[in-house]
């Protein structure tokens, strides 16, 4: 159960509170910051407006200010008396008619340069700069023009400048130059006063002349913040904005200042304080605030007593009676429990109405509900419900209903078939029985039958490994048989080297018959000459004789030893042709040998095969054992279980007995099917395998 401080918490009339305290609180919010911002702009854009008014005063004055300039320059040039006192060098006359000038356009200071720019005369003295030719004003009178230009003449005093030639009998003598100081207080300090603005000059990023005051001290010296010198400096552009100056919240407007070249040398700066603004404003919101929140709690005040009378009380007791039914409470037992004492027509009081309607009919249903339930936890079936039952609630009354129906059917059911259980668990003892005296036989037809295999298998695994000491024997000769055919090989080819030689020597042979006998010719030839030659050739025939009887023998042994060849090339042609026929005879019985051994060791791989197929069979043969003693032992259970259950289909019956059923209820117990007759008993033994021991054994 929720506590009841959380109960309070979640609350409809503390909802109602919270929402609407959170909704005028929001609708507070927005309202003050939308006026706060609505205000903001207003001052934002009226302060925006001071300041173009401002920036255009000073622009005026700074226009003016090139107007005089460029008149008191124009004057100058054109005085004669001015001229002839720079042609004579009359440097008082010359300073004086500057003076004038200068005072009558009321401008900072005005000088005089020779043709080359070099310094001559000057109303001051206050100059830090060595070279004024390289002044951009003096360049361009030099050529002949009259210019204006923004630059700084000394240091970093930022001037607006005219240079202005000076000509006598059209040749140029000098340069006349007049210059307004932008570092004059006396100007912007009137302009704060006339606008009511604040003012300053920028060279560069560098605040040179200001109406920004701190400890009575002009704040010059100080930088230009970054991101607006960066968009007025770098991107010649005017910053408009609110932005912190110096520690005061002003409005600003900034301006860049151009130089001769287009590039911007520096700004000009207008702002107004927005603070005291702002701090009214923000008093302003403050005392806004402060009337809303008076005027939420006191709306708060009236909302809570109208919540807690209309809504929160009704509800209270509407709470009060669903927690009550959210705990079983409905009033049968008590009424005083579920009573309500809501009179109200409105939506809370609709509520209350059909909350104690919803109760009444409760009542009734769970009443009805109740006796039937008793009725059935007291075995009586034939018990109906009787109360018309209005929208999902006749879906309870249907549930009801048929679960009584399925009870009595469940209960003649289960009386029928207990009783039919009872006659089969009977028949399944007395097959069980026989099931289990077959496979006692079975077992031992089985152990017989797993012995001849293993003999069998046995005599497989020996003739096996004869096959494989076979099949290496006829490896080994057929490797003997292929090293003798390499030697026949070997000495055929000896024997055809022995065939080419002597055929070599017999041509040999055949020269040194044909040497011996042009020897025999010469030494014939040699004799006649020397019996020509009488008593001076006859040591020369001496020696012609025995040259023709060497000659003879050489033939004679030339002769002898080809017929040596002779014989010894027809032994040799024997011998071949003897080689050849054991060559050939080697290379059938290698052929015939590879054969046998190719057969031996398909015999040693079937073998091997017979041997492992043997030994699935052996391990078939174990696994029906098993299976056989396996069926054995459960049959011896089935019996036991039958007698079990014939016993509990027993007593399941007398448990149905207790309950009364109604007259007529559906019987839907199943025929009872007698169980078929055991098969005839099967004898395993060796009788019945005569195949596999005259096969193997």
């Amino acid at each position: 159960m929720k506590s009841r401080g959380k109960i309070r918490k979640n609350s409809l009339g503390t909802l109602l509170s919270v929402f609407f305290i959170g909704t005028l609180a929001i609708a507070l919010a927005v309202v003050v910051s939308i006026n706060s911002l609505f205000t903001g702009w207003i001052f934002e854009d009226t302060y925006e407006e001071q300041n173009q008014t401002a920036m255009q005063g000073l622009d005026n004055i700074l226009s003016n200010y090139e107007a005089n300039l460029r008149q008191a320059g124009q004057e100058l040039s054109q005085d004669a008396d001015f001229l002839n006192a720079v042609a004579g060098g009359n440097q008082y006359s010359i300073v004086e008619s500057m003076k004038n000038r200068v005072k009558a356009y009321n401008i900072s200071y005005a000088f005089l340069t020779d043709a080359r720019g070099n310094l001559l005369y000057s109303t001051t003295t206050d100059f830090d700069l060595p070279d004024f030719s390289k002044l951009n004003h003096v360049q361009e009178a030099m050529k002949g023009k009259s210019v204006v230009v923004n630059e700084a003449v000394s240091g970093k005093t930022l001037s607006i400048c005219c240079g202005t030639p000076v000509q006598r009998y059209g040749n140029l003598i000098g340069m006349i130059s007049t210059v307004q100081s932008l570092e004059d207080h006396n100007v912007i300090d009137q302009l704060k006063q006339y606008t009511g603005c604040d003012f300053a000059v920028f060279y560069g990023d560098e605040r040179v002349n200001t109406t920004l005051m701190k400890d009575q001290k002009r704040q010059t010296g100080t930088k230009m913040d970054a991101a607006v010198a960066q968009k007025v400096l770098t991107g010649k552009q005017n910053y408009t904005g609110k932005m912190d100056v110096m520690g005061t919240s002003m409005m600003v407007n900034y301006v860049p200042i151009l130089g001769f070249d287009g590039k911007a040398i520096g700004a000009m700066f207008t702002g107004k304080s927005i603070a005291a603004t702002e701090q009214r404003s923000m008093q302003t919101v403050a005392v806004s605030i402060g009337a809303a929140l008076v005027v939420m709690v006191i709306a708060t005040v009236i909302l809570g007593r109208i919540v807690r009378k209309r809504v929160k009380k009704p509800l209270g007791q509407v709470v009060t009676l669903a927690n009550n039914m959210e705990h079983g409470e409905i009033g049968i037992s008590n009424k005083d429990a579920v009573k309500l004492t809501v009179d109200t027509k409105d939506e809370v009081g609709q509520v209350a109405g059909a909350l104690e309607n919803t109760l009444s009919s409760l009542q009734m249903y769970i009443g009805e509900i109740s006796e039937v339930l008793n009725a059935v936890s007291k075995g009586d079936l034939t018990v109906k419900t009787q109360m018309q039952y209005l929208g999902d609630f006749s879906e309870i009354k249907s549930a009801l209903d048929q679960i009584v129906d399925s009870l009595n059917g469940v209960f003649s059911d289960i009386d029928h078939a207990a009783e039919s259980v009872s006659l089969r668990s009977e028949q399944i003892s007395s097959g069980a029985a026989a099931l289990s005296q077959g496979a006692s036989e079975q077992a031992g037809a089985t152990e017989q039958l797993s012995a001849t295999i293993s003999e069998i298998s046995g005599q497989i695994q020996k003739t096996a490994k004869n096959a494989a000491v076979a099949s290496s024997i006829a490896k080994e000769s057929t490797t003997a048989v292929e090293k003798g055919n390499r030697d026949i090989e070997q000495m055929l080819s000896a024997m055809n080297d022995i065939h080419s030689a002597s055929a070599e020597i017999r041509k040999i042979i055949k020269t040194i018959e044909d040497i011996a006998f042009q020897t025999n010719i010469l030494a014939l030839n040699a004799a006649v000459e020397a019996a020509r030659a009488g008593a001076a050739g006859k040591g020369f025939s001496v020696v012609a004789d025995e040259v023709r009887n060497l000659a003879g023998k050489s033939a004679q042994a030339a002769g002898q030893t080809a017929k040596l060849i002779e014989n010894t090339i027809s032994l040799v042609n024997n011998g071949m042709t003897v080689a050849n026929s054991t060559a050939e005879s080697f290379q059938h019985i290698r052929t015939r040998t590879s054969e046998s051994a190719g057969l031996i060791s398909e015999i040693s791989e079937a073998t091997g095969d017979e041997a492992a197929a043997v030994e699935q069979v052996t391990q078939g043969i174990e696994q029906i054992a098993q299976v056989v003693q396996t069926n054995s032992a459960t049959s011896e259970e089935n019996a036991a279980v039958s007698q079990d259950l014939s016993a509990q289909a027993r007593r399941l019956r007398t448990l149905a007995a207790k309950f009364r059923l109604r007259e007529g209820a559906a019987k839907k117990a199943a025929a009872v099917v007698p169980l078929k007759a055991a098969p005839p008993e099967s004898k395993g033994t060796a009788e019945s395998f005569p195949t596999v021991v005259e096969k193997y054994g």
